[in-house]
């Protein structure tokens, strides 16, 4: 072979690496080219093309129905970089009433495929199929002219994207390994098997992970051929300064209580920063697929220095484990391996709320939903808060009294102030809690070679958080039930420090043992932006924790 054919065929497959696993930003090009052409076809012509479009989203649909669970889309609603989800409303809203159709089978691909691209599907599986879509999606384009017009426009932007890409996958794989903490080097003869398929688990997280920054950095150099203000050397530039860790201080960061992340930006690489952070990446999260990186855990360890993954906590920085909760309006939550499903203390909740009506006068009556949405009224005596929330005809039971501003409201005017009283309002929430905190019992004894956990009573908390008439202070009460949530955190999965991360504007603070948490709580410097339905199994039941 000569040199010139060799150079030819190495190349080829650097540009064949580089457009691996860019499938469903493919096919999503291919939508937007076939978007942009509809509302100038033919009215026949469009006519077919809108079946096709509807048939084709139709059979993606029941690909995305028969292999993705039901909790998994939910994923795909965080922002994040070259969102395919971003624009479609838009698109919707500026195509006249003619071509409705065509948009909304458009946009429903176009979310079918987002979550396809973020499911934990099998890659060949996930690969086989996206192409099988592709093709279709071709042979969509060569009906009209006007498409095919429009999508070798996007692809010739397509192919520039992935050349940039093949330029800097080297860079993208060293990040890759650094944000999984892997180093490829590492002698693996004299590990026991179980350090060795941990290895192996790192690497493949590493290398997946490496596959959705290449995702996101194609999105952005496609955007920069559209206006934007940076060149593609710029950002070769920024991502090798992250290898070196030169973008963001991190020893700085943690060295305040509260700050903003901007302020320990090299102002060398602030431009290229902020371009990125315009572009959510501070919200991205790959997901379970890429070794469960979270939002604000991945820019941090790519950008910063010192950073690299934690054992217990996220990130490790110099000597500290730090534990990243990042999140823009709801909060990060305290995921503990100790704390229970809401549905394990619900059954407690309602049990303690029916003991405390059952005091109720025989004639009292209270109005509760039923399954068909209609409102009845019940003995008092019988009831335990739930009802029925009715939603698109769709009937779920649920609690009127959820961990929230409103539930708690709602319990202290029809359930604590007319038929409670302290002593049954403690038990009421200590029982509670005591059912979701499964280590609740440890949290007043001290732990023998564990000098950060500060023994307390719980249940000291939960009673100066009830008022002398029964009712509850909902405030105090999340003070108290965040100490307790805290300890068992720690106490569970060995988490000490934690940093909440606002992505909307990044501001953070850092609290590192469960007094100054509770101090940050009442200064006001630590806020909760949610609570937790009784009748979610998915989420942790803790509030949401937002720096101020």
């Amino acid at each position: 072979m000569r040199f010139s054919d060799f150079k030819l065929a190495e190349s080829r497959k650097l540009f064949e690496a580089a457009n691996a696993g860019l499938e469903a930003q493919h096919a999503i090009h291919d939508i937007e080219a076939i978007s942009d052409a509809v509302p100038t076809m033919d009215p026949q012509l469009k006519a077919s093309i809108i079946s096709n479009l509807q048939n084709l989203a139709s059979k993606v649909g029941d690909f995305v129905a028969k292999n993705i669970k039901q909790t998994q889309p939910a994923q795909q609603a965080q922002p994040q970089p070259n969102d395919p989800n971003a624009t479609v409303e838009e698109a919707v809203a500026e195509v006249n009433n003619e071509d409705q159709e065509a948009q909304e089978a458009l946009a429903k691909l176009k979310a079918d495929i987002a979550a396809i691209e973020a499911s934990d599907i099998d890659d060949k599986i996930k690969a086989g199929f996206l192409a099988s879509l592709n093709e279709t999606l071709d042979k969509l384009t060569k009906a009209s002219e006007n498409i095919t017009a429009s999508r070798d426009t996007a692809r010739s932007e397509r192919d520039e994207a992935i050349n940039f890409v093949k330029e800097v996958t080297g860079v993208l794989v060293t990040l890759g390994n650094k944000v999984q903490g892997f180093q490829e080097d590492t002698d693996t003869e004299s590990m026991t098997a179980r350090d060795r398929a941990s290895f192996k688990k790192m690497a493949v997280n590493a290398e997946k992970f490496t596959k959705t920054l290449k995702q996101a950095l194609f999105g952005k150099i496609l955007d920069m051929q559209e206006g934007g203000d940076v060149s593609g050397e710029e950002i070769k530039e920024f991502l090798e300064a992250c290898v070196r860790g030169d973008v963001i201080n991190m020893l700085q960061v943690i060295g305040t209580s509260q700050g903003n992340i901007k302020d320990h930006v090299n102002p060398k690489y602030q431009k290229v920063f902020d371009v990125f952070v315009e572009e959510n990446i501070f919200s991205y999260a790959p997901g379970t697929t890429s070794g469960a990186i979270g939002p604000g855990e991945m820019a941090l360890s790519m950008m910063g220095n010192p950073a690299e993954k934690g054992k217990k906590g996220d990130l490790k920085i110099g000597d500290e484990e730090v534990e990243i909760k990042a999140s823009a309006k709801t909060g990060g939550r305290f995921n503990s391996k100790a704390i229970a499903k809401a549905t394990t203390g619900w059954q407690t909740w309602a049990q303690k709320i029916n003991e405390i009506m059952s005091q109720a006068s025989e004639d009292a009556t209270i109005s509760v939903t039923q399954k068909n949405g209609e409102e009845k009224l019940i003995p008092a005596r019988e009831y335990n808060g739930n009802r029925h929330n009715v939603i698109k005809g769709k009937a779920k039971e649920g609690s009127k009294y959820n961990w929230n501003s409103s539930g708690f409201k709602a319990l202290n005017i029809e359930v604590l102030q007319p038929y409670s009283n302290l002593r049954q309002t403690f038990d009421l929430f200590e029982s509670t809690i005591r059912a979701l905190v499964q280590n609740y019992d440890k949290l007043d004894k001290p732990q023998q070679g564990n000098s950060h956990h500060k023994p307390f009573n719980p249940g000291d908390l939960i009673e100066a958080a009830i008022n002398d008439d029964g009712t509850v202070d909902p405030k105090k009460m999340n003070v108290a039930y965040s100490k307790i949530a805290y300890a068992s955190y720690h106490l569970a999965d060995g988490i000490t420090t934690v940093m909440l991360l606002r992505t909307d504007n990044l501001s953070y603070t850092i609290f590192r043992n469960a007094d100054d948490l509770v101090d940050q709580m009442n200064n006001n410097t630590v806020t909760t932006g949610g609570g937790f339905n009784w009748n979610d199994d998915q989420q942790t039941p803790t509030p949401g924790y937002i720096a101020s």
